[in-house]
């Protein structure tokens, strides 16, 4: 059965890992958004602070290192980006809620490393410190 898609108007954020972001010359990887189903998770559903706490709690342990942000987008932004892109796109974000993450969703396509790269020049960048 389909998952419902999450509409344009909708944010989502994907968490940056210390491997993925190398901040002292602000140079983040394309494996941020490379690659399929890209895990996601929706704004319109939890907070920054409830999404901080899951994703350290989930994510911390992994070989990319510890959480250390997050980066947000607009879905109706990433549909434009990957439809305006030099091998154009469709884009979808798909509902996918988790037990321990009821805002989880997925980016189901096969999103390659220049467009990867193209979607994470547009991010909003959430550190943790400060977030409401």
């Amino acid at each position: 059965m389909p998952r419902p898609k999450c509409p344009p108007e909708e944010d989502i954020v994907r968490a940056l890992h210390d491997a993925q972001w190398d901040r002292a010359n602000d140079r983040k990887s394309s494996t941020i958004f490379k690659g399929k189903n890209i895990s996601v998770s929706r704004l319109s559903v939890l907070g920054l602070r409830e999404l901080f706490g899951i994703f350290h709690a989930k994510l911390d342990g992994s070989p990319n290192g510890a959480i250390v942000a997050v980066g947000e987008i607009n879905v109706g932004e990433l549909q434009r980006i990957g439809r305006q892109y030099q091998h154009p796109m469709e884009l979808t974000v798909e509902e996918d809620p988790q037990e321990d993450n009821l805002a989880h969703a997925v980016i189901p396509q096969d999103i390659t490393r220049g467009l990867a790269n193209v979607i994470i020049k547009t991010l909003k960048i959430h550190n943790e410190v400060g977030v409401n």
